[in-house]
Parts: C-alpha cells; structure tokens; sequence
C-alpha cells in the first residue's frame, strides 16, 4: 500500500470514530435497565441511585463544568435549565425502568418528536413543517395502539406516566439547548449530574425511603455503574454527537430503542403483543422522520 492510501485508509477510520463512539454510547443507554433492575431488588429507588451513583459522577463534572464558566457568558441561566431538566429527565426515566416494563417503558419514553415539536412551536416560535405534523402524528397513533384501541379509559401505572415525563422533560432540555449558543458541549452533558443528586435528595426527602443495607460487593458495583456506565456512556455519547451533523446523530440514537427491546425480550423474558409491535413500529418511524426533517423551522 502507497503512503497516500495507507493515509487515506487512516483518514477513513478515524472519520468513522465519533460513529462508533455514539454507537457504543447508544449502547451503554439501551442497557441501563438492566442494572436499574438488579439495584431495584437491592432496595435502592431511583432517588436514591441519584444520591449516591450521580454524585460520583458529579463530584468528576464540577470542574469539568466549572473550568468553562467564562464561556457560558449571560447563558448560565439557560445551563442551569437544562441541567434542571436533564436531571428530572434521568430521575424519571430511571423510576420508570426500575419499576415497569423495560419494552413499553421505551416506547412511551420516545414519544420525543410531539414534545420537541411542540415545545419548539410554543417556546422557539418554530413552524411546523408537513413532515414533522406527520412524525407527530404518528407518533401519538403508536401511544394510541400501545395503550389499546379496545380500551378509552386508560389506565396509566406510575412507569407509564414517568416514562411520559421523562420524554417531556428531556424534549424541554432539548428546546432550552437549541436557545443557548455559546455554552460549550461538555457543559451541557455534565451539568446534569450536578443537578440530579439534589433534586433527587429533594424528592427522596417528600418520599423517604431508607438507605438499605448493602454489602461492599454492591457498592463497588453501584461505583462502576457510576464511573463505568452512566460517565462512559455520556462521554461516548457526547464525542459522537458533537463531531456528527445532527440529523445523523438522531437517527443513530434510534439505536438506544433497538437495544432496550432486544435485551429485555432475549435478557430480561419480556413478551411484547401485537399492539406494542405495531405501535412501537409507529413510534420508530415518527423518530425517523423527525430526524429526516431537515428543512429549517422558523
């Protein structure tokens, strides 16, 4: 092989980094259920995983976010939201994982391209394409189908409405990145572990639940979830997405959705219906279409 194409291959290989760092970090998020369920069985609630796994994390994400304060300029308000509301997203999508069923849990977390879309048309001041009322459309027909067409009065358990506000408040955080412009993208990926660990003390104080008795066996195994897990996975995460055009980074993303209902169904023994098939399939399309939608919205 010349030179140049033995540089050329290299060029290739690393261009294809951040696709395999997303990828794996799209990886580390599918799975999450899987130790949310062994530490639910410990006795550990989301609130309390937020006390002790998020302050780990935190205590590595204060400098990190403290070192780029003089970029923030006059957006450390927007900052301070969407840690707040990345935090509400993690504590409630945690909740929901540990306590409900990991397939239909997903499903009703991504119902994102309503929420996004709506919170951009109230808040950014954006128009609604033909494309993105058609991927909210359907997204909505898939909650319809997954929740029974047979059955007007749902009944939605604590999962199914923490699943739901985890999508809300994560579409929120969304709305408020698009209005921050000079904050850097470490900020916005660390100040949420920051914020968790104080609002879930606040929400472990309004619902106690005691600390449980744990062995060291499982606070090392709480510790390398922290460091392991949720850390590498958000710097996976956050390589990919800030060196991958947009659109690309959303649909590789859908990958997080594959990898829950293919582990919960081969790992965890779960059975999905017909309805959770075909409204899942809907919810997918809908995330695929608003990820296509690349015509601008103002």
């Amino acid at each position: 092989m010349t030179p140049s194409r033995l540089s050329a291959a290299r060029s290739s290989a690393l261009s294809q980094l951040p696709v395999i760092s997303l990828l794996v970090g799209t990886v580390f998020w599918g799975l999450l259920w899987w130790p949310l369920k062994f530490f639910a069985q410990v006795g550990l609630t989301s609130n309390l995983i937020g006390i002790t796994a998020y302050t780990m994390v935190g205590v590595v994400a204060i400098p990190i976010v403290w070192r780029q304060r003089k970029s923030w300029g006059d957006e450390w308000r927007l900052l301070g939201l969407i840690g707040f509301f990345f935090a509400l997203a993690n504590i409630s999508f945690n909740t929901a994982l540990m306590h409900g069923e990991v397939v239909r849990v997903m499903l009703l977390f991504y119902l994102l391209p309503a929420w996004g879309a709506l919170g951009g048309v109230l808040i950014l001041g954006e128009k609604l394409s033909k494309q993105r009322c058609f991927a909210i459309a359907i997204s909505l027909l898939g909650v319809f189908v997954i929740m029974g067409v047979d059955n007007l009065s749902w009944e939605f358990s604590l999962a199914d409405m923490m699943a739901l506000a985890a999508g809300m408040f994560l579409s929120a955080a969304g709305v408020v990145n698009k209005m921050a412009l000079k904050i850097p993208m470490a900020s916005r990926s660390f100040i949420p572990f920051i914020f968790c660990p104080v609002l879930a003390a606040v929400g472990n104080y309004f619902a106690p639940t005691p600390m449980p008795e744990m062995s060291l066996i499982t606070w090392g195994l709480l510790a390398g979830f922290a460091f392991i897990w949720i850390l590498g996975a958000t710097i996976f995460t956050t390589l990919g997405v800030s060196n991958i055009e947009a659109s690309r980074a959303s649909i590789l993303q859908v990958t997080e959705l594959f990898v829950a209902i293919i582990s919960a169904m081969v790992v965890g023994g779960e059975v999905l219906e017909i309805k959770e098939y075909v409204g899942g399939a809907l919810i997918i399309l809908a995330s695929l279409i608003e990820a296509f939608d690349l015509k601008p919205t103002k």
